[in-house]
């Protein structure tokens, strides 16, 4: 349960450092709605008896005082009685004078519009608000709202705070992530560049093979210690810190280098994938002969062709990478890589599998957990990449218009479905990382050999656990975030889930010692490969 009181420590603290965003909607008499604006707040700055509206259908609306211009700071003749009233950050008193003399005139909404002049919030903590809310919007919100009062006789503002509850988008990568891993894994039991008609006819072949042994003198050549993959694990993971903390120092340079890599890795997975498809064309079998070296080259032009096309559409993902619609050609390009690292990186043995997930389990847990104690932000080291967000501290001021920022395309990312009034201060993404499906799927691979390999025939009992260990883990994470409200680091639920389902039916069938022990060594597709002088063993089984 510790990881249940970190998520505690991490949700007090980040509540203390929370901007709340909302909405202001704009309409005329007849409450035509026309137009809405994002707003910032503090709830330090309202009345404990102010209940937040959540939809503008129970939103109070007050109409827009049109007299004297007033900021507030001035004594205030005029009368305001149940009214919005915006003003400017002109003049140096402090929020809290602006408020006591709005009130007392009867603002029933205070908008405070950021343009040049100053903002002292030194005394937000200590002041006594009434029951008016302060918002704070932009210099261009307020152009547009000052348009607004000139088009409409009078002109009604309504503020609340949209809850975005659960979307679509989340369904949708759920079942994003369980097709990498069921597909991927079970891709990975047949060779490469097979036609798609030759899956349904061709017998399962993992890419590696299972030596096994009947005494104590006959051992596996390649059987590693305990210590040496303790040391690749923590190579494994000490390359990933590397590149993470890169990213974090260096962010504005070393993210078009994992841009670059994305195209590129994203390329050969759709070349892995489409090639089946392009293979079964009897017009593309045609090549061309060509004298190298002394020696006859066969070269096939559709494949040439493949790769080129491949590459033009990661150049186009490239191009319009800020374009809003680009998203489902990104997450295409995603779902491709997964499969392909899945399909094409076979680990040896249980053990190194088992070490890299635990090492990555500690891992996400210090850098989403324990970095904020660290960073002068307090914000986790593997948020701030992630997100692509600011190095500087944030700083409770007006709302900025959204302009697309430079991301790491490195995980599936599908926008808000649904509609959402907070999508006027920017788009809301739902996102898990490449490494929350290619690393589980590293050992539902492996399972998946070793149901072929060790049990030809018989149902693939460790590949469907696993399988389902994986969906559960990955609905953990979604409850704890719909719970929580606060990121979650997938691998915190997926490596107890998936590890302790596997370890789980071994256990049960009696064979623990045995699993993942056996090397599942050279990488070559041959069908199971006894050791030379080993008996063949029919009962052999988990």
């Amino acid at each position: 349960m510790i990881w249940l009181l970190l998520f505690i420590i991490k949700l007090s603290e980040s509540k203390e450092q929370t901007i709340y965003h909302g909405v202001i909607a704009a309409s005329d008499t007849d409450e035509t709605e026309v137009e809405k604006f994002c707003v910032t707040f503090d709830p330090d700055w309202f009345s404990s008896q102010y209940a937040y509206a959540l939809t503008e259908e129970t939103a109070a609306r007050f109409e827009v005082y049109g007299g004297s211009s007033i900021n507030g700071c001035s004594p205030i003749t005029s009368v305001i009685e149940d009214k919005a009233i915006i003003i400017q950050d002109t003049g140096h008193c402090s929020v809290a004078d602006r408020a006591a003399r709005l009130n007392q005139a009867g603002a029933r909404l205070i908008v405070i519009a950021r343009t040049d002049g100053s903002l002292n919030v030194t005394d937000v903590n200590i002041s006594n608000f009434t029951s008016a809310p302060i918002v704070l919007i932009n210099s261009n919100s307020l152009v547009k709202i000052t348009q607004l009062e000139g088009q409409s006789e009078t002109l009604y503002l309504s503020f609340y705070l949209p809850q975005t509850k659960f979307d679509g988008n989340v369904i949708v990568i759920y079942a994003i992530c369980i097709f990498c891993i069921v597909a991927g894994s079970y891709w990975s039991l047949y060779p490469q560049h097979m036609k798609i008609s030759e899956f349904w006819t061709t017998t399962p072949k993992p890419p590696i093979r299972l030596v096994m042994h009947t005494s104590e003198e006959d051992q596996p050549e390649s059987k590693g210690s305990i210590c040496s993959n303790v040391i690749f694990g923590g190579f494994i993971v000490g390359i990933m810190a590397t590149m993470l903390l890169l990213l974090y120092f260096a962010y504005k340079y070393f993210v078009y280098v994992f841009m670059g890599l994305f195209c590129v890795i994203s390329s050969t997975g759709m070349y892995s994938l489409l090639f089946p498809c392009f293979a079964e064309i009897s017009f593309f079998h045609f090549r061309w002969e060509i004298l190298f070296r002394g020696k006859d080259r066969k070269i096939f032009p559709y494949k040439v062709a493949l790769w080129l096309l491949c590459f033009c559409v990661a150049i186009v993902w490239f191009a319009n990478r800020h374009v809003l619609s680009i998203w489902p050609l990104q997450v295409g390009m995603g779902i491709c890589v997964c499969l392909n690292i899945i399909k094409s990186v076979p680990l040896p043995n249980l053990k190194i599998i088992a070490i890299i997930m635990v090492m990555l389990f500690v891992y996400d847990i210090f850098f989403v957990f324990i970095t904020p104690y660290f960073t002068k932000d307090g914000m986790s080291i593997m948020e701030k990449v992630a997100t692509g967000a600011s190095s500087n501290k944030p700083v409770f001021d007006a709302p900025q218009d959204y302009s697309p920022s430079e991301q790491i395309p490195l995980s599936v990312k599908i926008p808000y479905l649904q509609k959402c009034d907070i999508k006027v201060c920017a788009p809301i993404y739902g996102m898990i990382g490449f490494g929350d499906i290619v690393i589980p799927g590293l050992l539902t691979a492996y399972c998946a050999y070793f149901d072929t390999l060790a049990h030809p025939g018989e149902t693939k009992w460790y590949y469907i656990i696993s399988c389902i260990a994986y969906a559960v883990g990955l609905a953990l994470t979604y409850v704890a975030l719909m719970a929580m409200e606060i990121a979650q680091p997938a691998l915190l639920y997926l490596v107890p889930c998936t590890l302790s389902a596997v370890f789980a039916t071994a256990l049960k069938r009696g064979r623990y010692a045995r699993y993942g022990l056996e090397e599942l060594g050279s990488q070559h597709r041959d069908p199971l490969t006894m050791k030379q002088g080993a008996q063949k063993r029919t009962d052999w089984k988990l």
